[in-house]
């Protein structure tokens, strides 16, 4: 399936993991460095909203792909995965669950994973099956 001139391929579901991921980070992460620490500051009133509209812009690009293509199940599906996969990353010591910090980002990733699942389900599915999804609205 042609996509932006090429073909679909795992580069194409990391660069869709990448954007969300980025987006998801950008909006709120741990660090202290995020739109929500950065509205919290004085100043740059008209910025902040431009910006803050422009991230509900891409949210709901995202939220509402994510929700046409994989539905409620789709979401719990990948939800579960995440969760699964977690607690084995937990269980080998690769992560400490126990830090509110690690905790906080691995619900983020898991967020940015549920999007990516979602804008890139349509891709896998065509690749898989030769079926491609169109939109009638």
């Amino acid at each position: 399936m042609a996509i932006g001139g090429g073909r679909f391929d795992y580069s194409s579901i990391l660069i869709r993991f990448l954007f969300s991921l980025f987006f998801v980070l950008a909006t709120y992460n741990p660090s202290g460095v995020s739109y929500f620490h950065w509205v919290q500051n004085a100043g740059d009133v008209p910025l902040k909203i431009l910006t803050g509209l422009i991230l509900v812009g891409i949210y709901a690009i995202l939220v509402i792909s994510t929700w046409r293509m994989i539905g409620a199940f789709g979401v719990a599906l990948v939800v579960a995965a995440c969760a699964a996969a977690g607690w084995l990353l937990w269980d080998l010591g690769v992560i400490d669950l126990g830090s509110l910090s690690a905790f906080s980002t691995s619900l983020l990733v898991m967020l940015a994973v549920v999007f990516t699942a979602g804008i890139s389900y349509s891709g896998v599915h065509t690749r898989l099956t030769g079926i491609l999804h169109t939109e009638n609205k």
